[in-house]
């Protein structure tokens, strides 16, 4: 297959390495100083166990110069989808896929409402990785596991097939599941209660764990999303809320949610995609999401940026 990743930070960036390593045909899109080292020196994978450097087959930061692929794979922020599926619209042909690794539950929906009904996949990254400068990638993940499925869930359709198969012979983890819809929004609930304590209090997640105001409140926004996802018809498991809480006491006291690290830098934040979304869905579905919608209005005047 040929595949057209849009967004190589540490998630495109980690997945265009390894793909372009194992011989796929890979077209990146990247800007800047970031796009200029790849051109030059090519992309570099620093993985826990060695470092690779491959060149993309293309890397530009114009749409119309990535080609027709088969999978565009985007892997951007959620407040840069709308930017993205208007950029990468050359590349999509008509049998191309879109498969989304974004933060939040709703990327899906956008691409297919974009693209077509029959195009959209659902993809869940379960990795650390970031831009450690320009051209270079480090994954800071001991694993990473990348979850790809249908609208539906499944992951028993023949082209979705192909993608998990080219993944793991690429050495790519993409696991087996029945329901790809569940892992998905169990990683939703876990997420906006993170994001929502660390970001909304300014703090890592040990002051949060540390502070019984901040503790309770990430069981609340966790409770939310829970009752927000079942709410939409997702079997999520009825311990839920208490694999988010345990994922929370067992992570180091230092993490912060890359919502409070962008906060901080004074960047535009996701949080629309985030406790936002919760509200949101939440109000659709008839769930009261007092907590999210808190969280959202207390950094609502920061999402385009500016707020430390």
């Amino acid at each position: 297959m040929r595949y057209a990743i849009i967004g190589t930070g540490g998630i495109g960036g980690y997945l265009a390495a390894k793909l372009v390593a194992a011989g796929a045909d890979v077209a990146v899109l990247a800007r800047g100083a970031h796009l200029a080292a790849i051109r030059d020196k090519g992309l570099t994978l620093r993985d826990t166990d060695g470092e690779v450097t491959v060149r993309p087959a293309v890397a530009t930061d114009d749409g119309e110069a990535l080609g027709i692929a088969d999978v565009a794979v985007f892997a951007i922020k959620g407040q840069d989808l709308a930017t993205a599926i208007e950029t990468a619209r050359p590349a999509i042909g008509p049998q191309t896929l879109a498969l989304p690794f974004l933060n939040g539950v709703e990327a899906t929906p956008f691409l297919a409402e974009a693209y077509g009904e029959d195009r959209a996949l659902i993809g869940i990254a379960r990795i650390s990785a970031f831009i450690a400068e320009p051209g270079v990638i480090r994954k800071a993940t001991p694993s990473a596991d990348f979850l790809i499925g249908g609208q539906d869930g499944s992951q028993g359709a023949p082209r979705v097939a192909g993608i998990i198969r080219e993944f793991r012979a690429a050495g790519i983890g993409s696991p087996d599941r029945r329901d790809v819809r569940v892992d998905l929004w169990q990683k939703f609930v876990f997420l906006t209660a993170l994001s929502g304590t660390t970001a909304g209090g300014r703090a890592d997640l040990g002051t949060v764990r540390d502070t019984p105001e901040l503790w309770a409140l990430f069981l609340r926004l966790a409770e939310e999303a829970a009752a927000v996802g079942r709410a939409r018809g997702v079997a999520l498991a009825e311990n839920a809320v208490e694999q988010a809480v345990h994922i929370g006491e067992q992570m180091p006291p230092e993490v912060r949610a890359s919502l409070a690290h962008d906060l901080a830098a004074g960047k535009r934040l996701e949080i629309d995609w985030l406790s936002g979304a919760v509200a949101r869905l939440g109000r659709e579905a008839g769930v009261e999401t007092s907590s999210h919608a808190a969280v959202a209005a207390l950094l609502a005047p920061w999402r385009e940026g500016g707020g430390k």
